[in-house]
């Protein structure tokens, strides 16, 4: 007993070394500084950091008239960043799962937040109830903490979990895109997909196109991956907050204040501005939101 105590406090302890992860990506270890195993991969992270931030800031008037899980995804997007950042550093088996579960639990957050209710509402009710909301949030959680269980035992499933998990992302926005009427609402939409667009071809060429990267002098994209797909995922997050909050916004009859999509620092900034949901202040009240206000804006959410 007392061996197998050992042996797994051993192998735990064990992973936090570096280089026990059997991952190494294309940038040259150690290539900037000897305290950091791949430099680029790591300072980047920065994004998910700073970004995350700033929209806790930029989404608190909405968080505090609506709804303050968004802010909960924020501190789990700057979970993420700390967590990559380490597994960057040392390339530790402990740092790339403590990275893998933080998106884990990021993404599965999202979705028991934001997956839309019309896709809920073609869930069984002989599994699920009458109450679908509530049960696919459970089902969430529980999902979420058996794959980190698996994860800990068996890490590839985390990578095959998270690489599956953007498809219907990108199904929902694809579809959506057509039918959203907010102009705001959908450029981030299209920014958003331009960018999953980016990071995927990024991640790509980092795993399987080394050499070119090598031969035009750069660290690798992987430092580039980080951003672009910080950049996709953070305006997947506002889409799907705002069409939230349209949906419920006219459920309950205007119940809550109304809501548009705003960029910082100006709504002119169409390109770089940051977007983020924001109160509409152009409603006289309340009210405006009520009937078929919320479909007109993000008709069939």
């Amino acid at each position: 007993m007392g061996d197998d105590r050992d042996g797994i406090f051993g192998r735990f302890v064990g992973s936090f070394a570096w280089h026990t992860s059997p991952i190494d990506w294309c940038e040259p270890n150690y290539a900037v500084t000897s305290s950091i195993v791949e430099f680029y991969n790591t300072v980047s992270n920065a994004v998910f950091l700073l970004l995350p931030g700033l929209l806790i800031r930029l989404f608190d008037p909405f968080a505090g008239a609506h709804s303050r899980r968004v802010q909960v995804v924020w501190l789990l997007n700057i979970v993420v960043g700390v967590c990559s950042a380490y597994f960057h550093a040392t390339l530790s088996l402990a740092g790339q799962l403590l990275d893998e579960f933080g998106i884990l639990w990021m993404l599965g957050t999202s979705f028991a937040f934001w997956t839309p209710k019309r896709l809920l509402k073609r869930l069984p009710r002989s599994v699920f109830g009458d109450r679908p909301e509530e049960s696919f949030e459970k089902l969430m959680l529980c999902s979420t903490v058996v794959l980190t269980a698996m994860g800990c035992f068996w890490p590839f499933v985390n990578s095959f979990f998270l690489m599956i998990t953007s498809v219907p992302v990108v199904a929902i926005l694809i579809s959506d895109v057509v039918r959203c009427r907010d102009p705001l609402a959908r450029v981030v939409v299209y920014r958003c997909l331009v960018f999953w667009l980016a990071a995927v071809a990024v991640w790509l060429s980092d795993r399987f196109a080394c050499g070119l990267w090598r031969r035009l002098a750069l660290p690798g994209g992987h430092w580039l991956w980080h951003l672009v797909s910080a950049l996709s995922a953070y305006q997947s997050i506002v889409y799907f907050v705002y069409r939230d909050a349209v949906v419920r916004s006219a459920a309950k009859d205007g119940a809550r204040p109304a809501v548009t999509v705003r960029l910082w620092p100006s709504d002119r900034w169409r390109a770089l501005g940051v977007a983020y949901v924001a109160l509409d202040e152009t409603k006289s009240g309340p009210a405006e939101m009520n009937g078929n206000a919320g479909e007109e804006r993000c008709k069939n959410c």
